[in-house]
């Protein structure tokens, strides 16, 4: 009887650690890829998306568990505030008057990711990558606007394109692997961050989102592994 207390303690407290870790874990993709944020943004702090189905608490990434009103709404207050801003303006009217200038694209497509305007921001980069079509910066920049803007599978794509640029980049590759657990497919979103982890072993993020994912699938012992 002893026994089963304690394993049921254990238990406990093993659910309360995972919790709180994955509850801090997973930062909104691209966050940690600074190179490829306007430096005003880069050192904003992690966001928590809307927590999945299951047991995950909040702070697990979005698999779209909000309501659509909401992100309409909120895509069109950023618009909106992206149509206004002086900066945009100046950054959009730059980018078109100079089309084959590749830093113009780029700070076009920073600037309107920063204002969360995701198709502007997709469409600048889009027409930076037709000029350098292997940038590192502006193919991670093209996949957090498709990110962002819920378009998972294009997300995808360019990150893919990212990594075959930079193979090594663990932030990319868990970025990657967060586009498959969004579209449901967990088991090719943990592949994607054990590769990260191979590469960097000391990369927590990877490790967080494993724990995740494998909550996700109701997996303890690769939770509990993640989390060691």
């Amino acid at each position: 009887m002893q026994k089963n207390v304690l394993l049921c303690a254990v238990g406990v407290i093993f659910g309360f650690a995972v919790g709180f870790f994955v509850a801090n874990s997973i930062t909104r993709p691209g966050a940690q890829v600074a190179s490829a944020r306007p430096a005003s943004d880069a050192a904003a702090g992690p966001l928590g998306p809307e927590q999945a189905g299951g047991p995950l608490p909040p702070g697990h990434p979005d698999i779209g568990k909000a309501g659509e009103g909401e992100d309409a709404t909120a895509s069109a207050a950023s618009t909106s505030a992206a149509s206004t801003s002086a900066d945009a303006q100046a950054a959009m009217d730059k980018a078109d008057r100079s089309p084959k200038d590749f830093q113009a694209q780029v700070e076009a497509a920073q600037i309107f990711y920063k204002h969360q305007d995701y198709d502007k921001a997709s469409l600048y980069a889009g027409r930076a990558l037709s000029i350098k079509s292997n940038d590192f910066d502006a193919l991670v920049l093209a996949g957090n606007a498709k990110y962002d803007g819920k378009d998972f599978a294009a997300a995808a794509t360019f990150y893919e394109r990212a990594l075959a640029v930079k193979p090594d980049s663990p932030d990319v590759r868990t970025d990657l692997g967060n586009t498959f657990f969004n579209r449901g497919d967990l088991e090719r979103a943990i592949a994607e961050y054990r590769k990260s982890v191979a590469v960097d072993p000391n990369h927590l993020n990877s490790w967080k989102n494993i724990a995740a994912a494998a909550l996700q699938k109701g997996d303890k012992a690769t939770a509990s592994e993640a989390v060691e």
